[in-house]
């Protein structure tokens, strides 16, 4: 893609650097932001100074270190605001959460990751927590299975040689259960994945594809192993989440 006359290099490599505060915790120096993005540090310095004026970096009074600034929130707010389908799902949702005891999510991706656009928890302290933002990878997990199920198979061979090239070793084992996973969808629509993403937790997962095939997103349910059997993913709840991804699609792309 870099290779493509019309790729602005200079853009991408400001974006990667807000995309690496995803997988940091607290507030980045120049110096981590460059062994964090492979991007020269005499580069990030630029960069940093360039973001921070437009509002999308903010930085530290301690210690002169980066943090997300809150125009990042003017550039997320349009997307989830005029997606049409999360404000229909969301009724949807909150019954399944309210039913299950579990939390219910929406997810579209982002790259090699499936970030959160919405979620309902369920009214019991086992509930999980998912922040709307949030990104999980989607090799490993459920709503992401569920979400290269949904896919092109054109489109999933691209991201499945990514995904490859990024896990080395661990790529036969991990792709054995991805095709499981496709398997799943395709024979009952929905996945169910144990403890991958996080330990001692279920999660099933359904995709919600758009009437032209075009637009694709992901929809689980997930929760303690010791609080949802799996019996009960296979025989209830993975059923109802297919049945609201089959309704609920409709609205995808609209």
């Amino acid at each position: 893609m870099s290779e493509d006359r019309k790729f602005v290099t200079a853009l991408a490599r400001g974006l990667d650097v807000l995309r690496a505060f995803q997988t940091w915790i607290g507030p980045m120096s120049n110096k981590q932001l460059s062994e964090v993005t492979g991007i020269p540090k005499p580069t990030i310095s630029r960069l940093t100074f360039t973001l921070k004026k437009l509002g999308y970096l903010t930085q530290t009074g301690r210690n002169g270190k980066y943090e997300l600034g809150a125009g990042i929130l003017s550039l997320g707010y349009p997307l989830l605001s005029n997606l049409r389908v999360r404000h229909i799902a969301h009724e949807h949702m909150a019954e399944l959460a309210r039913l299950s005891g579990a939390t219910v999510a929406l997810a579209t991706r982002d790259h090699l990751n499936m970030v959160f656009v919405d979620e309902c928890c369920g009214n019991t302290s086992t509930t999980l927590r998912i922040d709307v933002g949030a990104r999980i990878e989607i090799a490993s997990s459920a709503i992401g299975r569920a979400y290269l199920a949904g896919i092109r198979p054109d489109q999933r061979a691209e991201i499945l040689a990514e995904l490859a090239g990024i896990h080395g070793e661990r790529w036969p084992e991990l792709h054995d259960r991805i095709l499981s996973a496709i398997r799943q969808v395709e024979e009952r629509g929905f996945c169910i994945v144990d403890g991958e993403w996080r330990r001692n937790t279920r999660t099933v997962a359904a995709p919600l594809v758009s009437q032209d095939g075009n637009t694709v997103m992901a929809m689980s349910c997930g929760g303690p192993i010791f609080s949802i059997t799996l019996e009960r993913m296979e025989q209830e709840l993975g059923p109802r989440l297919t049945h609201i991804c089959t309704a609920d699609s409709l609205y995808l792309g609209n």
